[in-house]
């Protein structure tokens, strides 16, 4: 075994033990199971709703919202206990254990023929603050195992990023083919169908356990940093004061002057300064919120459009949450393309590609996407068989696979009323009449059932979702990826912190934004676009919205960047006396060095842009 002394000693060449294989490797590993817990939890997460609570399709997709837009909240709390309180070994630690109860909740609360709303959401919302706990500081921790200053840990830092993102991307991949089939289809011996998704969430449930006993166990080798202080509860004190204090002085050339002690406020007037080059990024994170909300389509109106397309392949029957595999494979393709030859070759041309302009094409290529999921879903619509009731054979075998047949099977119904059946089929009734309103449950039959016509599915197949899929992929390389650069970039090395904080809460601004969207949309109960049966609603017409708040998105965001000024590097240099210090031992140059690589490999995440950026770096040297 390495002993922890051994790797606090500033060795040099062969001497000197590997950090990424017997210390680093533990992050990894731990990351990988966190991210297949989590992709496995999340990805069959709207079908759950539909088939074993029985929601509509604008009642399950606004359940999600609500709670994705809690995942990218509560980082923001994992990260200012870390980097006040507790360190990150042991705020990961806790709220792994935290994140490990949640899926033991909801996996009770998923006992087939007792389904429990109350343990089910309860054991959701406590998954959400366990993986915001974790979300904010496995990479980082990995990154503190480093010491930049000796060549050989420099070199095997980028590399542990790669190996990072990796990681991440192979536990979404087993999580949106594996957990997603088994929650789906079920498995034979263990249940079937009916024990698929408690047969499914025990595999998360499982692999986070692993992963909590991989990252104790190197607990000896890890290096540990004491809690720093957060400059984010800083920022807000700063900018709450000049709130308070804002008509004291209006001669003042910022409205968050009156904070600095200079004018008689708290605040050292560096960190007033700082503040002030964050905030004039609000706009540009105001623009990234409509963006979010496209992107959460990936696993909301993209997946209740999948369940009524043609999902077999052959005699396979491919799990619907698959498709985001697309999006995966897109970015994993193109960002080493882009990186390696269009870049350079588009910067050749003299062409200033500037990290807006990439942003801005990210929002064209989103736009692009919807509009490509509207042509689809009108071109299914028009592949759709006649619709039929329970007695019809064609109807039954044609099923959405994302919807129980029971619930349509009058037959079961009389049975419910008879007091034969537990379970009430969800969409069938009793006829309003007064024959059957006062029968005898004895005498009640299916003359006086009546159920809704079974969804169906369209004769296209699913795979024609492939091109919405590869959209939203290319907009994140551009979008999200250069998001990350320009925000941490355009900030003060204090304040890389906050910026990057703010970067993540729109991301909950954008799930958040959806469901008053879907409310709307759905106001009219005789017309709704987002139906339970999207065969009855008008989902082009959602994603015709969703391009429209884009472009309007865009055209705000065009008006924006036409007048940005970027700031340089020196220039931001001169607030380096900000109170959270940064480390010496790492020079500018390794650490840029150390931020470029993760940007090049940022790709190979392939999910989501802030699984792996901390949202609350107390250190440049973080990254």
């Amino acid at each position: 075994m390495v002993k922890m002394e051994h790797l606090e000693t500033p060795l040099v060449g062969g001497d000197r033990p590997s950090v990424l294989k017997y210390t680093a490797s533990y992050i990894i590993g731990t990351e990988f199971c966190e991210r297949l817990a989590y992709y496995g939890f999340a990805g069959s997460l709207v079908l759950f709703f539909q088939t074993q609570l029985d929601y509509s399709n604008e009642e399950a997709v606004n359940a999600f919202y609500l709670w994705n837009g809690a995942v990218y909240v509560t980082p923001l709390l994992g990260g200012y206990i870390a980097d006040t309180y507790l360190g990150r070994y042991k705020t990961i630690l806790f709220f792994a254990i935290i994140y490990l109860f949640g899926l033991a909740l909801f996996l009770f609360g998923s006992i087939p023929g007792g389904v429990n709303g109350g343990l089910v959401f309860t054991g959701m919302y406590v998954v959400a603050l366990g993986a915001g706990g974790i979300k904010p500081n496995c990479s980082t921790m990995g990154a503190d195992q480093f010491d930049l200053k000796i060549e050989q840990d420099a070199k095997e830092a980028k590399q542990f990023f790669s190996y990072f993102y990796w990681s991440i991307n192979l536990g979404a991949l087993l999580a949106y083919t594996i957990v997603a089939y088994i929650c789906q289809y079920g498995l034979p011996g263990l249940g079937g169908e009916t024990w698929g998704f408690f047969v499914g969430y025990l595999i998360p449930t499982i692999f986070l356990g692993i992963g909590i006993a991989v990252f104790m166990s190197a607990t000896t080798k890890y290096v540990k940093h004491p809690p720093q202080g957060s400059m984010v509860s800083k920022a807000l004190g700063i900018m709450f004061e000049a709130v308070v204090r804002r008509g004291q002085n209006t001669n003042l050339a910022h409205w968050l002057d009156v904070a600095s002690k200079v004018h008689g406020g708290s605040y050292d007037p560096n960190d007033v300064e700082s503040v002030k080059y964050v905030t004039r990024l609000f706009p540009y994170l105001a623009v990234m919120i409509p963006y979010w909300g496209i992107y959460g389509q990936t696993k909301t109106a993209f997946q209740i459009q999948g369940c009524q397309m043609n999902s077999k392949l052959g005699s396979f029957q491919l799990p619907i949450s698959a498709m985001n595999i697309f999006n995966n494979v897109t970015i994993l393709m193109l960002v080493p393309l882009f990186e390696q030859y269009m870049y350079p070759y588009i910067l050749s041309t003299g062409w200033n590609f500037s990290m807006l302009v990439k942003i801005g094409l990210g929002f064209i290529f989103a736009t692009a996407a919807m509009i490509m999921a509207a042509l689809i879903e009108i071109y299914r619509i028009q592949n759709v068989p006649a619709e039929g009731k329970y007695d019809d054979a064609d109807a039954r075998d044609n099923i959405s696979p994302c919807r129980n047949i029971d619930d349509y099977d009058p037959y079961k119904y009389v049975g419910w009323i008879q007091g034969t059946e537990d379970d009430q089929p969800a969409n069938c009734w009793t006829i309003a009449s007064d024959a059957c309103s006062n029968l005898d449950p004895s005498q009640f039959t299916t003359a006086c059932v009546d159920c809704d016509y079974i969804p169906q599915m369209s004769t296209i197949s699913i795979f024609w979702q492939i091109p919405q899929f590869v959209l939203i992929g290319i907009s994140e390389i551009f979008a999200s990826i250069t998001s990350l650069e320009f925000f941490y970039s355009q900030a003060p090395h204090s304040m890389r912190s906050v910026s990057q904080a703010l970067n993540l809460f729109t991301n909950a601004l954008g799930s958040w934004l959806t469901i008053p969207l879907t409310l709307l949309v759905n106001a009219d109960a005789n017309d709704p676009w987002i139906a339970s049966d999207v065969n009855d609603g008008h989902l082009d017409y959602y994603f015709y919205l969703l391009a429209g708040l884009m472009c309007l998105g865009l055209a705000i965001f065009v008006h924006l960047a036409y007048k940005f000024v970027y700031v340089s590097a020196d220039e931001l240099d001169t607030l380096n006396g900000s109170s959270v210090k940064v480390q010496d031992a790492n020079s500018d140059d390794e650490r840029d060095d150390l931020i470029s690589s993760i940007r090049a490999n940022s790709g190979a995440r392939a999910i989501s842009s802030t699984d792996v950026y901390s949202p609350v770096m107390n250190r440049e040297s973080d990254m």
